[in-house]
C-alpha cells in the first residue's frame, strides 16, 4: 500500500466515513408580589433548553436565591427579546423551569427568563435542527471568566452542508447567517460543495496541507480493499496527532481569527466534514479566546458524540458488514469519535510551544490584546 501522510490520513479517512412533564405547572398570570431587598441583589446563574420528545421546549434556569415572579419570553432573534419578542408564560423563579409548546414551529426560537427583581437569563437549544445537516449547533450561553456569556446566534459550527435542504436553506436566512469558514480539502470540497446562499460569503481555509496522494490514498475504499490498516496506529492515535499539528501550523484558525474581527461577517459558521475535528478545534479556540474555561471547552468539544450518535451507529454497523479486523474497527469508531484526549494534545501543545493558552492566542493566532479585547466586546454580554 503506497505509505500515507499520516497528518492527512486523519481528515481524509474521518471524511470518508463520515459521509458513508418535569416541572411544576406553567403558572400563567401569576400575580407578581412585591421584590424585597434581599431578591433585588440576586440572579441568574444557569439556563438551558432542550426539546422534549413531544416536540415541546423544556426551559430550565438556577438563580443563586428566589428571584419571584418571573416572565418567559421568546423571540426568533437573540437581541432586545424582551422588547422585540413575545411574552411565552408567567411562573416564578423557584420552580426553576417549564414546559411549553413550541410557539414557532419550524424555526429557531430564544427565550429569555426575567426575575421579579428583573434579573434576565437567555438560552436557547444547542443544536440547530436540520434536516440535512448533522451537528449545526451554537456556541452561545457559554459563561466567560469575567461572567459574561457568548451571545447566542452568533458563532455556530458544523458538519458539511452540502445536504442542506430548501427548508434548511430557510432556517440559514432565518439565522442571519453572513459567513461560512470551510476547513476542508479542495478534495472534499469538488466531492461535497457547499451550496451558494444568498448574502452568504463562503471562505475556504483548508486546516490541513494536501500532499500527493492524500486525496485518495487513504479513503475508506482503498484501506478496505488493501486489508492493510496499520496507517490507522492505534485507536485515537491519528486524532491525537492531527490536533497537535493543527497547532503547530495554525495558519486557518489566524484567518478565521480575522474574520471574526469583522462586525459584519457574523453570524458565521465554521465546518469541516464531521463538524468535530477541525471544526471542533477552531470553536475550541474562539471559545478561550473570548474567555470560557478549559473545562467548558471541552464540555462542548465533547458534544459531538451525542450530535453524531445516530450517524455514527449508522456508520459502524456498515463498517462492521465490510471489516472484520477488531483492532481496525476499534481505530475506525475511534476516528468516528471525539475524546477529551483528542483537544487536550491541542491544548497542551499549545501550553508546551508557548507558554501558555493567552500566549498561544497572541503569538500563534496573531491577536493582540486590543483585537482580544475587541472580539470579547463583539461576542460576549
Amino acid at each position: 500500500m503506497k505509505p500515507i501522510n499520516r497528518f492527512c490520513a486523519a481528515s481524509v479517512v474521518t471524511a470518508s466515513i463520515a459521509a458513508a412533564a418535569i416541572f411544576s405547572p406553567i403558572q400563567v398570570n401569576a400575580a407578581v408580589p412585591a421584590v424585597s431587598a434581599k431578591q433585588s441583589a440576586g440572579h441568574f446563574i444557569q439556563s438551558s433548553v432542550e426539546r422534549g420528545k413531544n416536540g415541546n421546549y423544556i426551559i430550565r434556569w438556577k438563580a443563586d436565591q428566589d428571584l419571584g415572579a418571573a416572565k418567559v419570553y421568546w423571540s426568533t432573534s437573540p437581541d432586545n427579546i424582551e422588547k422585540n419578542g413575545k411574552e411565552l408564560a408567567r411562573t416564578y423563579t423557584r420552580y426553576n423551569g417549564l414546559v411549553a409548546a413550541d410557539p414557532l414551529p419550524g424555526q429557531r426560537v430564544y427565550f429569555l427568563v426575567k426575575g421579579g427583581n428583573g434579573a434576565t437569563a437567555k438560552a436557547a437549544e444547542r443544536a440547530v435542527e436540520l434536516q440535512g445537516v448533522v451537528n449545526f449547533r451554537d456556541l452561545g450561553g457559554y459563561e466567560a471568566a469575567d461572567g459574561r456569556h457568548v451571545k447566542w446566534g452568533k458563532l455556530f459550527r458544523s458538519g458539511e452542508l452540502a445536504g442542506l435542504t430548501d427548508s434548511d436553506k430557510l432556517q440559514m436566512k432565518a439565522i442571519g447567517l453572513k459567513t461560512v469558514i470551510d476547513y476542508r480539502s479542495n478534495a472534499e470540497v469538488a466531492q461535497k460543495p457547499d451550496p451558494a446562499l444568498s448574502g452568504v460569503a463562503n471562505v475556504r481555509i483548508p486546516a490541513m496541507k494536501e500532499t500527493e496522494g492524500s486525496s485518495n490514498g487513504a479513503d475508506l475504499n482503498s484501506l478496505i480493499a488493501s486489508g492493510d490498516y496499520s496507517a490507522l496506529g492505534k485507536p485515537g492515535e491519528l486524532l491525537v496527532e492531527a490536533n497537535k499539528g493543527l497547532i503547530e501550523a495554525p495558519d486557518a484558525y489566524v484567518m478565521l481569527m480575522d474574520a471574526l474581527l469583522d462586525a459584519k461577517a457574523a453570524p458565521i459558521v465554521q465546518h469541516c466534514t464531521a463538524g468535530k475535528d477541525r471544526a471542533g478545534l477552531g470553536s475550541a479556540l474562539v471559545l478561550l479566546t473570548l474567555g470560557v474555561p478549559e473545562s467548558t471547552v471541552m464540555d462542548d468539544y465533547l458534544l459531538s458524540n451525542v450530535y453524531r450518535e445516530e450517524a455514527n451507529k449508522q456508520t459502524m454497523a456498515y463498517m462492521g458488514t465490510v471489516i472484520k479486523d477488531k483492532d481496525a474497527l476499534a481505530s475506525f469508531q475511534a476516528l468516528l469519535d471525539v475524546r477529551k484526549e483528542y483537544l487536550q494534545a491541542a491544548i497542551d501543545t499549545m501550553k508546551e510551544q508557548y507558554g501558555s493558552l493567552d500566549a498561544f492566542v497572541e503569538k500563534g493566532l496573531g491577536i493582540t490584546q486590543a483585537e482580544r479585547t475587541k472580539l470579547q466586546a463583539m461576542y460576549l454580554e
